[in-house]
């Protein structure tokens, strides 16, 4: 099965940009997987090296003094050539190959090359910052909903997906509802996917990617381990809500270190909170995790499942919604940059109004709001409306399980877009029809 993000970055790796391609993402989630499958299709020969495993490449890369005594262990030893491909898999793990991300486009743009990691921060670090305009990133989760559901249903329901039809039968935002349903509680790591379709138990299997994760990042960031299944247990218990400190049982010089390192991991995702006014801010973040699976595994044991579909509780409806919400931020960067940013809308005090998402579409913003209600009211548009109002612009999105639905407000325009289209390519579409 193709990735969603597979033809870009097909497409960029055939382009006459030489920049060097940096694709990040949190393990397991398919990043060396989607590399395998497009170095095939390429016209050049690629070489290929995992610095976890090749120690020993890592060790001469390691030993090189300059960009020219790298080139050249590449040419001699290695037999790379003008026209070919360099793929460095955990690239992270070198020492000095950041010092030359610089030099392939400068000195060696003949070379196409292709960096990946989990933490890319360690490999562009205080002493050896980002080149601008010498790199082009990508960020990879796990499966999107549409890449979701080709795996579990097929071809067709994900074609589906991936259009903005004008209307949904009943009978088929049923059906999407309930696979939906299946998305929050699976989660995107492909490995999970898979076991689910075989009818496997996946919980297991998110259960081993965790640990995999944990004893990683605890082995290369120096935090123990409580502290790392901590931090994942405060987010998932609080999901989209505003992110307090006091959620961490540790010092709030600790927790802002863990949080900083876990979303440089890509494991933890952020919002930041603000409105129009500079000076009014100062509002608390919200964070999320990277795979909605994840939030049904660390939140509380004492939480029952819960059910776009089937939970009734106004209780329980209140940490849905914010499972829903992460699931929506995850389909709107997923294959973004991992630079990408996706802000939060308050009016501008402690009880205003906010919008959960805002959306940059080169100089324009998209206001989405994320209800997780099946049936829309009148009041789910409000804080859609004080933002449009505000700034002047004709269209907003609601995210619900709802049917499709436009609403038209004087000369303001609303779209109520059932969560299993709310990619962010429709979204893109239905903003550039408007």
């Amino acid at each position: 099965m193709k990735r969603e993000i597979q033809a870009d970055l097909q497409a960029a790796l055939q382009s006459d940009d030489r920049r060097v391609i940096l694709l990040e993402g949190a393990r397991q989630v398919g990043k060396s997987y989607l590399i395998s499958q497009i170095l095939p299709e390429l016209d050049c020969r690629t070489f290929s090296f995992d610095l976890e495993k090749d120690r020993l490449f890592r060790r001469d890369l390691d030993e090189t003094e300059s960009f020219d005594d790298f080139k050249a262990l590449l040419t001699m030893r290695h037999g790379i050539k003008d026209g070919d491909l360099l793929f460095i898999d955990e690239a992270q793990e070198s020492r000095h190959l950041a010092r030359y991300v610089k030099s392939f486009k400068e000195d060696w743009p003949e070379l196409r090359v292709v960096l990946t990691g989990s933490s890319m921060n360690r490999l562009f670090d205080a002493d050896t910052r980002l080149p601008v305009g010498r790199t082009r990133s990508f960020c990879l989760f796990g499966f999107s909903f549409s890449e979701f559901a080709e795996c579990i249903q097929g071809e067709e329901s994900a074609n589906f997906l991936r259009s903005t039809p004008d209307n949904v039968e009943p009978s088929v935002h049923q059906m999407m509802l309930k696979l939906y349903d299946r998305y929050l509680e699976i989660g995107g790591y492909p490995e999970a996917v898979l076991s689910a379709k075989r009818g496997e138990d996946f919980r297991s299997v998110i259960d081993e990617i965790i640990l995999s994760q944990e004893e990683d990042f605890s082995r290369k960031e120096a935090f123990d381990s409580e502290l790392f299944r901590m931090s994942l247990r405060a987010v998932a218990n609080h999901v989209g809500s505003p992110s307090k400190y006091t959620h961490w049982d540790t010092t709030k010089y600790k927790a802002k270190q863990i949080i900083s390192t876990m979303k440089a991991w890509h494991l933890l995702l952020e919002t930041e909170v603000r409105s129009l006014n500079p000076e009014r801010d100062g509002f608390l973040p919200k964070r999320y995790l990277h795979d909605p699976g994840l939030i049904n595994r660390f939140r509380s044991i004492a939480a029952p499942p819960v059910s776009l579909i089937d939970t009734i509780s106004p209780a329980l409806r209140t940490p849905l919604g914010g499972l829903f919400e992460n699931a929506v931020l995850i389909n709107l960067l997923n294959g973004q940059s991992a630079y990408a940013e996706i802000g939060t809308w308050k009016q501008g005090n402690q009880a205003g109004r906010e919008v959960d998402f805002i959306l940059q579409k080169g100089a324009s913003r998209i206001p989405i709001e994320c209800k997780a209600a099946l049936k829309l009211k009148k009041s789910h548009t409000t804080n859609l409306l004080a933002y449009l109002r505000a700034t002047q612009q004709p269209l907003g999105i609601i995210v619900s399980a709802a049917p499709l639905e436009t609403i038209h407000v004087d000369d303001l325009r609303i779209i109520n877009l059932p969560v299993y289209l709310a990619s962010r390519k429709n979204i893109e579409a239905l903003f550039d029809q408007t």
